[in-house]
């Protein structure tokens, strides 16, 4: 195969500030996001970038801790889905042009000069997880069906290139929260009053398996889940945040963390910065943010409430920006206690985004 070459569909200015570093990136006619993931303490991000006909290719981007960036176009795909092989490697799975089919294939990023086209599978509509052994692992909830199994899709390595994709259901109940560390998989449900925590292989054999009689009715994300420690949860009701701390035996009690009144609507998978501390993206009827916690403590809460940016709830510091909407497309590791959030404007139907914004943050 090809590699990808280098183009330059952005225009790039960068600010430091107290909080990090600002990279803004903008385009002529319209920029969609559409994943990222980290690259080698680096951020790569997968987009559609426009032209003035409406016609769109799928942009690689890699922006450093420092603020730098660099575009490289994808030669033929589209619906990209960033992941990494068990060696680090990053690669993505896309659906080339077909005028019959849509197939998606999985391809290394870079570095393809090596790589004969592989034959062409049916898309798995879930997210990366994490790295099992020889497996990079995704998953997948059907959030419009009460009945339906969850979806673990399994992609085998051997000699550093992908020997089979294994695609499983996973045993009933339903809406699992998966966790992987240690080269372990973990699942947790909702299972009536209880919560049911499981532990699998990549073919979906239980291994392990408890109930859990929580002090919360509803959980929304896991953040470490073991059967040999203490186990973490984030729970939320009523704008109260709060961590489940789960016992080896069992044994729950609740850690409040902060009120902030307002609800959550949706929640995203905590990301990993460093030993036992994630970083958990949320939005609400109200605005959108982040928070940062490191086993029961609460390290910082950004909020957009209310502001032209995001306000750190603790410190009451603010990342100020020059609009009041903005989403937040995704939230990376980039080295050691540091981080990258992905941002952009909110827009009207009749308008196009032509920006993303990118801020780098290291905590200290």
């Amino acid at each position: 195969m090809k590699n990808i070459k280098k183009i330059t569909p952005f225009k790039s200015s960068i600010k430091k500030i107290d909080l990090g570093v600002l990279t803004t990136l903008s385009t002529d006619v319209e920029v969609s996001t559409k994943d990222s993931i980290s690259f080698e303490e680096k951020t790569l991000l997968a987009n559609y970038v426009y032209d003035e006909e409406g016609s769109y290719s799928l942009v690689y981007t890699v922006i450093t801790t420092d603020g730098n960036s660099e575009s490289f176009v994808e030669n033929d795909g589209i619906l990209p889905t960033l992941f990494l092989s068990p060696n680090q490697e990053n690669y993505i799975s896309v659906v080339p042009y077909h005028p019959n089919k849509e197939l998606e294939i999985s391809i290394p990023v870079f570095n393809r000069e090596n790589i004969e086209l592989p034959k062409g599978n049916r898309p798995f509509t879930g997210k990366f997880i994490g790295i099992l052994n020889q497996f990079s692992i995704f998953y997948d909830v059907d959030m419009w069906s009460d009945t339906k199994q969850d979806k673990l899709l399994a992609i085998e390595f051997k000699d550093d290139k992908i020997k089979k994709k294994h695609n499983l259901k996973v045993d009933l109940p339903r809406n699992n929260k998966i966790f992987i560390a240690g080269n372990e998989i973990h699942l947790l449900a909702k299972n009536d009053k209880k919560w049911l925590h499981r532990q699998i292989d990549e073919k979906g054999n239980v291994k392990h398996q408890r109930y859990i009689l929580p002090n919360q009715d509803f959980f929304w994300q896991i953040l470490s889940l073991s059967f040999k420690e203490d186990s973490y949860v984030l729970c939320e009701e009523n704008g109260k945040i709060s961590i489940e701390i789960i016992s080896t035996d069992g044994i729950s009690k609740t850690k409040e963390l902060i009120t902030i009144k307002d609800a959550f609507f949706n929640t995203w998978q905590p990301i990993k910065i460093s030993k036992n501390t994630f970083i958990t993206q949320f939005n609400s009827e109200f605005g959108n943010g982040w928070l940062t916690t490191k086993n029961n403590q609460l390290l910082e809460i950004f909020y957009s409430k209310g502001e032209n940016g995001y306000k750190n709830l603790l410190t009451n510091e603010i990342l100020e920006m020059d609009k009041r909407d903005f989403v937040i497309s995704s939230i990376n590791k980039t080295t050691e206690n540091s981080y990258s959030v992905i941002f952009y404007p909110m827009t009207d139907r009749q308008s196009c985004n032509q920006e993303l914004i990118i801020l780098n943050r290291e905590i200290k």
